[in-house]
């Protein structure tokens, strides 16, 4: 079975436009098989999305880590007119991610790779994908540091291992808070 941080090229494209509403704003993007939540805005994006907002003040950089098809650089720039950087693996992802930035006019860097290969960001804002594995999520959790000046906004189920994430961050020395609890979700901040 295909996973959202594969490249299957046997997976038949499905490309159609997903609907949501978000503060007010209804946002219509393009989505496709093999992509992470292709139906809608999920659960945990929401709630990290609104919690950067009423937390975050505007950095000048900001990496969306794990972009996915867009969903969190097209919101957050009606927010802030900061410098979009946007990485993920799934060429298919990235693919519909430069269609929706494209529609809503974001001047961002968008890059199709794993992991961060260089820049240092202000902000860096990450749904890690749980399914990868423990191994590759603090992989990426370690790049995000390496690559942070300022703060960084990761979103997580407790029983995926949220707590573990927040004494990963603690054992590091790095000042880390548990912004919020919401519908089994953790939004951490780990500042830099």
């Amino acid at each position: 079975m295909s996973q959202y941080f594969e490249n299957d090229p046997k997976l038949a494209s499905k490309i159609t436009e997903m609907t949501f509403d978000f503060d007010g704003r209804t946002y219509h993007l393009r989505t496709d098989a093999g992509v992470f939540s292709k139906d809608r805005l999920d659960t945990g994006t929401r709630i990290l999305l609104e919690t950067v907002i009423a937390h975050q003040s505007e950095p000048c950089s900001v990496l969306d880590m794990g972009c996915g098809i867009g969903s969190v650089s097209v919101i957050l720039s009606h927010y802030w007119n900061s410098a979009f950087t946007m990485i993920d693996i799934n060429q298919r992802a990235a693919d519909r991610a430069a269609e929706n930035i494209q529609r809503y006019h974001l001047q961002a860097n968008l890059l199709c790779q794993d992991g961060i290969t260089d820049g240092q960001f202000d902000c860096i804002v990450f749904n890690p994908p749980i399914r990868t594995g423990k191994q590759t999520i603090y992989r990426l959790f370690d790049e995000c540091l390496e690559h942070l000046n300022g703060t960084l906004w990761i979103v997580m189920r407790k029983q995926h291992g949220a707590a573990s994430a927040l004494k990963f961050f603690e054992e590091k020395g790095l000042e880390v808070h548990r912004v919020r609890r919401d519908k089994g979700y953790w939004v951490l901040q780990i500042l830099k």
